[in-house]
């Protein structure tokens, strides 16, 4: 190597670069005299071709604001918002946390998210825990029709959302806007693409140009006698909703509302009639894998086989 190859000589709190890339040599204690450790920071663009838009960067420093309280149409909402430090033209992912978690779940995945350039709004919704405590009192019988609602206005008023949230309101690209639920909250994101409840009337929440569903629930039909009477408004017609959209689900995701398996989750996409993918992570249960705490039942699900 020492023929064919130009060696160059570095020194312990050196940096040098290597094209979008710094290298730092950090001294250690090691066996082996004068070892260095390495730091390296890069930065990786993504171009929007063709778009006229600047390119964006994935960030690795990312900040959270919490609570961010904002007056919605349902009253009063505590919202926590994640996002890259530095970066304009930011698109936007409105996440709807799962029945009885709460806005600061998800950390994991959402952290993954804004590092990738993203602004991600989290709001609480009637179910949500009290810092990881189940509620006092229950969730209203409509809070199927609260969260949707919440998650339209949000949609709606994403500059006065932003707006506490350092100059975020200025970074946004409010014109790319997609919603994202887990398991209730995946009820709630196709709810916001125009989804309906058999017997009910919403609106679909038309900011939105895309949606990721996670392990969301799978139709009325396929639940248990006793979730049959609890969850009406699982009685979701599919047809009108509007993509693209992602469907993720774990073939290992099974749970007490359905005793049909884990390809219950997958009726949505097979009830849809456009523009929607599903994908499935072997061997993964309800948090797919890892998409919040490591301590998330069933065991294993942080890991993916």
């Amino acid at each position: 190597l020492d023929k064919t190859a130009k060696l160059n000589t570095v020194h312990a709190g050196e940096t040098i670069k290597l094209g979008g890339m710094s290298v730092e040599f950090i001294r250690m204690n090691h066996s082996i005299p004068d070892a260095c450790a390495i730091a390296v920071t890069f930065v990786l663009t993504s171009a929007q071709a063709g778009t006229g838009r600047t390119a964006f960067a994935a960030d690795p420093a990312v900040v959270s604001i919490d609570p961010v309280s904002v007056k919605s149409a349902t009253g009063s909402v505590d919202i926590r918002i994640t996002a890259p430090l530095h970066g304009s033209d930011l698109p936007i992912l409105v996440l709807a946390h799962g029945a009885a978690l709460n806005r600061s779940d998800y950390r994991p995945f959402v952290e993954g998210i804004a590092r990738a350039g993203y602004i991600v709004i989290q709001p609480d919704f009637p179910d949500a825990s009290d810092h990881g405590l189940p509620r006092s009192t229950p969730a209203p019988a409509d809070n199927w029709r609260i969260r949707h609602e919440t998650v339209a206005w949000i949609g709606a008023n994403l500059s006065d959302v932003l707006q506490p949230a350092l100059d975020l309101a200025k970074r946004a690209d409010l014109t790319r806007t997609a919603v994202a639920g887990h398991s209730f909250g995946g009820h709630t994101a196709v709810l916001a693409m125009g989804a309906q409840v058999t017997g009910a009337t919403t609106q679909p929440a038309t900011a939105y140009r895309a949606a990721l569903l996670l392990a969301p629930p799978g139709n009325w039909d396929g639940l248990t006698a006793e979730w049959k009477a609890r969850a009406e408004y699982l009685k979701v017609d599919w047809s009108p909703m509007r993509g693209p959209t992602l469907m993720i689900n774990g073939t290992a995701d099974v749970g007490p509302m359905s005793d049909a398996g884990p390809q219950w989750h997958d009726d949505g996409f097979h009830l849809a009639t456009q523009n929607i993918c599903l994908m499935h992570v072997k061997g993964a249960g309800h948090y797919l894998g890892g998409i919040d705490s490591a301590l998330r039942s069933p065991f294993g699900d942080t890991t993916a086989a």
